[in-house]
């Protein structure tokens, strides 16, 4: 047990005089009044209460003086807030970590695997004694805290129940993490909770982890922890899984598209099954796959004349885990953006710009540099109205509010610095995973003469020569910068007469333009953070979830916005805009087993009792 003071010194002065003042009330007599009677012999006792004359009347047995006094005591309990907190030896530590990943939807068990884990769970609360605390993990990519050491059994149930099922992954070693912060000494809590047993030295604890795993106890250094495994389930004799799904256009098919998917079969034998294509919830396209145990294959479908839209693939198998068997993407329409080139002419550049793909993407506008002076093209420069500025062989005097790709020039300032041209380059090393040059070949490209850019921090290398970084993109505020170190002209460069260089212009059209209606929306894995690319013109994106669930999100002066609220399945709907967001903070509150309220309650009891006791004897 322990209190807390909530008054002053003055007012507890105050407290303290109260019962000695109901106390006086009760040595006081009463005045009465003088009365004449034609005879004393009935009023004998009258007579003798008149003969004592003292203010002070001793003090006799009175019920409602001692449940008067009984409500100060309460009130004056209560105002010390007591509260308690286990203080006896501890006997049994131990931390149970639930799984409740996707896979824990299993039913390969009596409801679902995540539904015998907890019944485990529960159990062991059964079995605690006194004198034992346990705590409560769940887990799947993250560590989730539900509720630290503790002796009640009610919140430790309570917090076991609450625990659902995610579709995220398996991520073991956070969990473990956190479990052995929380049980180690020199912990930072996560648990911001008075109730809560805090670990001040090395006690020994026992962790249970309840999962499908099939993990080994962890070979880390878990302190004074001593890790148990408990398997939930069997393995599958029967599991089909999507493992990726997405869709593209085709670039050598106009309005034609592709769905791409990657199936495996978990299994111990082999399957087979219908798998179903779905537009916006009606079946557009069906194939029966047949799988053998452990094959892993792909599984295409065609599209035509399709704009946008939500694409659904199920797989009919008959298996114990559901949730893997559905999986989803989505085709949105074509955004036009406002793209600006400066150049003196170039040919090849502005047939790459006016492919089909690139016309339903962007509106270019093709200017001069000298127009670059004039103060209508400065102020546009400065408004932030325009996604994208292409500078071929030429540059501003002072870099736009807006991504910008410079195409045998260097940017202005002292952030990017270029060497002297020298030739011929040779492409020693290309960075094929950058959005940028995305199914762009670079293995014959014949360079007669470029420079070397040495890029700000924060940059990324695409393309090394033998004489230095030939191609890199760096972020600049909200901005990013990409730099091509070679002129394109016909007599410098093949690659102008490649394939690979339009399908570089759209690239840069979607990652620096902020474009993503040129392929498919992309897929995320549940539980993943979702990096998107937005137009330099919008501060702000709304993200609907299948739930319909609206989130607000600011750039804050990012390039890119991270939205990490994807734990359900389904499509993700984005939509960009300028209004402003505003957001507020809440801090956590804190809970305590408090009794000052019942303590407050009794002395309303009391109260009512004393008052009824003596509404009764008056009416006597």
């Amino acid at each position: 047990m322990n209190w807390i003071n909530m008054l002053n010194w003055w007012q507890w002065v105050v407290m303290a005089s109260l019962p000695p003042l109901v106390i006086m009330l009760y040595f006081l007599k009463l005045r009465r009044m003088p009365v004449e009677v034609p005879s004393t012999y009935l009023w004998k006792k009258t007579i003798e209460d008149l003969h004592v004359n003292s203010i002070w009347q001793r003090l006799r047995q009175n019920l409602l003086l001692w449940l008067q006094l009984l409500v100060l005591a309460a009130i004056t309990l209560a105002l010390l807030r007591p509260g308690r907190q286990s203080g006896s030896v501890i006997e049994n530590r131990s931390i149970v970590m639930i799984d409740n990943s996707a896979s824990m939807q299993a039913t390969d068990v009596q409801s679902s695997r995540l539904q015998s884990a907890k019944e485990k769970a529960l159990e062991m609360v059964d079995a605690m004694t006194r004198d034992d605390v346990m705590m409560v993990i769940a887990f799947n990519d993250r560590a989730d805290v539900r509720q630290g050491y503790t002796s009640d059994k009610k919140r430790l149930r309570a917090a076991i129940e609450s625990i659902s099922p995610t579709n995220r992954t398996t991520e073991l070693s956070e969990a473990l993490k956190t479990a052995s912060g929380l049980a180690n000494p020199g912990r930072t809590s996560q648990v911001e909770d008075v109730n809560d047993i805090q670990v001040a030295e090395a006690v020994p604890a026992t962790l249970y982890i309840l999962s499908d795993g099939g993990f080994n106890p962890p070979s880390a250094d878990l302190g004074n922890l001593t890790a148990k495994y408990i398997p939930i389930g069997e393995p599958l004799p029967s599991n089909i899984a999507v493992l990726a799904f997405t869709c593209d256009r085709n670039q050598e098919k106009a309005g034609q598209i592709e769905a791409f998917a990657r199936l495996q079969n978990f299994g111990n034998a082999a399957a087979s099954f219908d798998a179903e294509l779905r537009l916006d919830g009606r079946l557009i396209d069906a194939a029966n796959v047949n799988m053998a145990a452990g094959e892993t294959r792909g599984l295409s479908f065609e599209i035509a004349d399709l704009a946008e839209g939500k694409l659904e693939l199920r797989l009919l198998a008959e298996d114990e885990l559901k949730v893997d068997n559905v999986a989803f993407a989505a085709l949105s329409p074509a955004r036009e953006l406002e793209v600006m080139v400066v150049t003196r002419g170039n040919v090849p550049l502005l047939a790459g710009l006016k492919t089909p793909q690139a016309i339903a993407m962007a509106s270019v506008r093709v200017i001069a540099p000298e127009e670059l002076e004039s103060d209508a093209i400065q102020e546009l420069a400065a408004s932030g109205a325009v996604d994208l500025f292409i500078f071929d062989s030429c540059a501003p005097l002072a870099i736009p509010e807006a991504n910008t790709l410079f195409i045998g020039a260097s940017p202005p300032g002292e952030t990017w610095k270029a060497t002297e041209p020298s030739g011929p380059l040779f492409v020693i090393d290309v960075q094929r995973s950058h959005p940028l040059l995305q199914y762009v070949d670079l293995s014959a490209l014949l360079i007669a003469e470029g420079f070397s850019v040495q890029m700000p921090s924060g940059g990324t290398e695409l393309v090394r020569t033998d004489a230095g970084v030939l191609m890199a993109v760096a972020p600049r505020d909200a901005y990013q910068d990409a730099v091509v170190g070679m002129s394109l002209q016909q007599n410098n460069t093949n690659w102008t007469n490649r394939r690979s260089f339009p399908i570089f212009l759209l690239n840069s059209l979607e990652y620096l333009g902020g474009a993503i209606a040129t392929s498919g929306a992309r897929t995320f894995r549940p539980g993943t953070q979702a990096v998107m690319n937005v137009a330099s013109r919008f501060n702000t994106v709304s993200v609907k979830t299948p739930a319909g669930i609206t989130s607000t999100l600011n750039r804050d002066g990012q390039p890119q916005i991270v939205f990490s609220q994807t734990d359900d399945l389904g499509t993700y709907v984005v939509n960009e805009s300028n209004q402003a967001v505003e957001a507020s903070a809440s801090q956590a509150r804190f809970f305590r087993t408090e009794y000052w309220r019942w303590l407050l309650m009794l002395a309303l009891v009391v109260l009512a009792v004393e008052w009824y006791l003596y509404t009764r004897r008056v009416a006597v």
